[in-house]
């Protein structure tokens, strides 16, 4: 059981429980994560079109279209840890190829990560020789307003 991130392509979540595709549908992509886990749609987001969540064990996924993204569709995903300086690994695997992205320090991490994917994976004020997890992640194909 493992989350994978597709950058540009989206969100494969863990089982067979599917993919949420950028470009989506909002009802598609709440059905695709409904297999997973209780859904929770909603809440009050600035600038944006439609929004849900859901928690599988200690990681929490936003999904969201802001106003800029096409047709109303799927822009952006946030993948995130339920702790908010977490200590340990994950309990469900984040993976970026063959990188557990939760699973390891963030001083570990920055030392074989390419330099494209820190910029792409971690925020610009992570320290790189931090020994705390990362906290979170975002893919987004909607270059529109980002949270």
């Amino acid at each position: 059981m493992v989350f994978r991130l597709l950058p540009g392509t989206g969100l494969v979540l863990p089982g067979s429980a599917g993919v949420l595709r950028f470009g989506m549908s909002e009802r598609a992509a709440q059905w695709a994560a409904a297999t997973l886990a209780d859904i929770r749609v909603g809440g009050w987001m600035c600038g944006v079109r439609w929004t849900f969540f859901f928690v599988h064990r200690d990681v929490m996924v936003t999904a969201y279209a802001c106003a800029a993204c096409d047709g109303q569709d799927l822009g952006h995903l946030v993948v995130e840890r339920t702790d908010r300086v977490p200590e340990r690994a994950a309990a469900v695997p984040v993976a970026f190829g063959d990188l557990d992205l939760f699973g390891y320090p963030i001083h570990e991490l920055t030392e074989v990560l390419e330099p494209a994917d820190r910029e792409l994976l971690l925020a610009a004020d992570t320290n790189p020789r931090s020994t705390h997890y990362v906290t979170g992640v975002r893919l987004e194909v909607c270059e529109g307003e980002r949270r």
